[in-house]
């Protein structure tokens, strides 16, 4: 890299730091730091055509349909209640285990991060319902904030995973063996969690609801009947769920649809389960909500999309991208070991980003590499978008850790914290499981007929 380069680089990361301290949209932020970049390396007309072209050049894309599409689908379900059948069915069988309630958040969490796709909106969504249900049944705060910040990182894996599209968009690997290559994981992700659950439960008790003046005031706020209230079960909800699940996924593994022809008719199926399970009256305020919520959360990942297709672009004409490369190539280091130090440059891109960001900056920098190297390039997009969602609960500054402070103030920063390490060291755990045995990653894709 040149000086100015050097020089231009340094300026971009203080403004997108700066721009992010004022609480700018992480989107504009890195379309901002990414402009004043090519102001510096080129001219003021180099990025007013690159703000006049890279909207369109980013998001004009047919593949980028499955997109809104997989949205509308979680929000229509969202709106049928499917979520919260899943997550009442999943409490009613398992609130007889070790850590009953905070299993079941840890369903809930990871049915609403699908969803939306979002783990920081996961956390904000879920962190007072199931603080009060894991607090409620004695398990302690530490707990609770463990269960729902690493609750929302599940939705990565899990399809329909906008993370994963977005991967297999920029890197151009297939979005439907991607999508199939999530589901091992994702549930060996769900294992590990509730292991370390029922384990923290068995060792702690309930030693926090007695001794902790913060649990008491979160027990203080509950209704006096909350520790007896059993979930209701509505089975036609979970099946309706399933049905979704095959519509949308199981389309894709027979071979017999694409993802977007897959994502449409999973679209296609949760409204007509919304239409099935909504009287007449309320159709079109349902409709309306559901529409409401897409159209937010398509615009949401749109502008990240095109904010970090102009960061991205500063990184290329800055010759980062090459550099990285060349040093990399140059260090002439084991594969593995170079697998491992670039899956560890993730972490620290947690303390700003969200998993969409981190993914849609890092992964065209550290595919060609990898893949250079001879590994998988979905075993590798499994394993970045992990780690990049490991990121977001990573201390000393994990987004998800701090959204959660936030929503329920008396846990504590460094409650939260402490709540987390057992899950970090569960995710730790997976990721060496699925670096050691890949064919957890790629025994779906290999199966399937997916494209």
């Amino acid at each position: 890299m040149s000086p100015e380069s050097t020089i231009a680089l340094l300026v971009v990361i203080v403004a997108f730091l700066g721009l992010l301290a004022l609480r700018l949209h992480v989107g504009l932020s890195l379309m901002i730091a990414g402009l004043l970049g090519i102001i510096m390396l080129r001219s003021l007309d180099a990025a007013v055509s690159t703000i006049a072209n890279q909207p369109y050049s980013t998001s004009a894309s047919y593949s980028l349909t499955i997109i809104p599409l997989f949205i509308l689908m979680g929000t229509l379900a969202v709106n049928a209640n499917l979520a919260q059948a899943g997550f009442d069915m999943a409490a009613r069988l398992l609130r007889r285990l070790p850590g009953g309630p905070a299993l079941a958040s840890l369903t809930g969490s990871g049915l609403f991060a699908a969803v939306t796709g979002s783990s920081v909106a996961t956390v904000a969504t879920m962190a007072r319902v199931s603080t009060n249900a894991i607090v409620a049944a004695g398990n302690g705060l530490k707990l609770a904030a463990g269960v729902v910040c690493a609750g929302g990182t599940l939705g990565v894996l899990i399809p329909p995973s906008i993370v994963l599209v977005l991967y297999g968009v920029v890197t151009e690997e297939s979005i439907g063996q991607l999508l199939l290559a999530g589901i091992g994981p994702g549930l060996l992700t769900i294992a590990a969690y509730a292991v370390t659950i029922v384990m923290l439960v068995l060792l702690q008790r309930r030693s926090e609801r007695v001794s902790t003046p913060q649990t008491e005031a979160v027990m203080a706020s509950l209704p006096e009947e909350s520790e007896r209230r059993v979930p209701k079960l509505d089975i036609p909800g979970v099946l309706f769920l399933a049905v979704i699940f095959i519509v949308s996924i199981g389309t894709i593994y027979a071979g017999i649809a694409t993802p977007t022809e897959a994502a449409s008719f999973g679209a296609l199926a949760a409204l007509i389960v919304l239409l099935l399970r909504t009287r007449p009256p309320r159709w079109m305020t349902a409709l309306k909500d559901s529409l409401s919520e897409a159209i937010g959360l398509t615009a949401m990942t749109f502008l990240l999309m095109v904010g970090a297709g102009v960061f991205t672009y500063f990184l290329a004409l800055s010759g980062v991208s090459s550099a990285l490369v060349d040093s990399v190539v140059a260090a002439d280091l084991p594969p593995y070991l170079v697998l491992v130090l670039c899956l560890l440059l993730l972490l620290p891109l947690g303390m700003f980003l969200d998993g969409i960001s981190i993914i849609l900056i890092a992964a065209p920098l550290l595919h060609p590499i990898l893949t250079g190297y001879g590994f998988d390039g979905i075993w590798l997009g499994i394993l970045i978008v992990k780690v990049a969602e490991m990121a977001l609960i990573t201390p000393p500054v994990g987004m998800n850790a701090f959204v959660y402070s936030g929503a329920v103030p008396e846990a504590g920063l460094a409650r939260v914290f402490r709540g987390i390490l057992p899950f970090i060291v569960a995710d730790v755990v997976v990721v060496a499981v699925l670096i050691a045995a890949p064919d957890i990653v790629t025994f779906l894709p290999n199966l399937s007929g997916a494209k």
